[in-house]
């Protein structure tokens, strides 16, 4: 025991130092892993005409048109920021895409395919033509959208390691 004050910890410190680094290994085991989006460069183009439109209709005073662009504008950052695909420790994905879009999450074990595609649906949660097409089965139908993670080998691994059943075509 006087070894322990020494080196300033008594008996009592040293197992809650145990405990809480037990804790911790046990969170970091079931922990969520979040993947933010790829954000493509017409995104970006997007967001400037919209802050542009902004600009001139408040400078035009057009105080409607301007209003509805300052909407857009909010709703366009709001998805920037908070556009992101989380695979969670009860093994679901959950699908990220800011406060004014519900969000949405799957069992992974219902996912049947991951392929690479290039689209420009703009109603799908991701933010560049480079994505990801996934399919699962869902209420007795096949239902696919598109995501743009950044780091695409590890996210496909993440789920990989939860269904391995999975039909990967890069």
């Amino acid at each position: 025991n006087h070894k322990n004050r020494k080196r300033g910890l008594d008996l009592v410190d040293y197992y809650q130092i145990n405990i809480y680094l037990h804790n911790q290994k046990l969170y970091l085991y079931s922990m969520n892993r979040t993947f933010k989006t790829v954000v493509g460069w017409w995104y970006w183009v997007l967001i400037v005409i919209t802050s542009v439109l902004l600009f001139f209709f408040f400078w035009m005073h057009n105080l409607g048109l301007a209003i509805i662009m300052a909407v857009l504008t909010i709703y366009e950052i709001e998805m920037l920021i908070h556009t992101q695909y989380v695979i969670t420790s009860d093994d679901k994905l959950r699908i990220e895409t800011g406060r004014f879009v519900k969000s949405f999450s799957l069992n992974i074990s219902q996912i049947e395919s991951i392929r690479r595609v290039r689209s420009m649906i703009f109603w799908q949660p991701a933010l560049s033509f480079y994505r990801l097409e996934i399919k699962y089965k869902g209420n007795n139908k096949v239902v696919k959208f598109q995501i743009s993670p950044k780091n695409e080998e590890a996210f496909i691994s993440k789920l990989k390691k939860v269904n391995g059943n999975i039909d990967i075509t890069l």
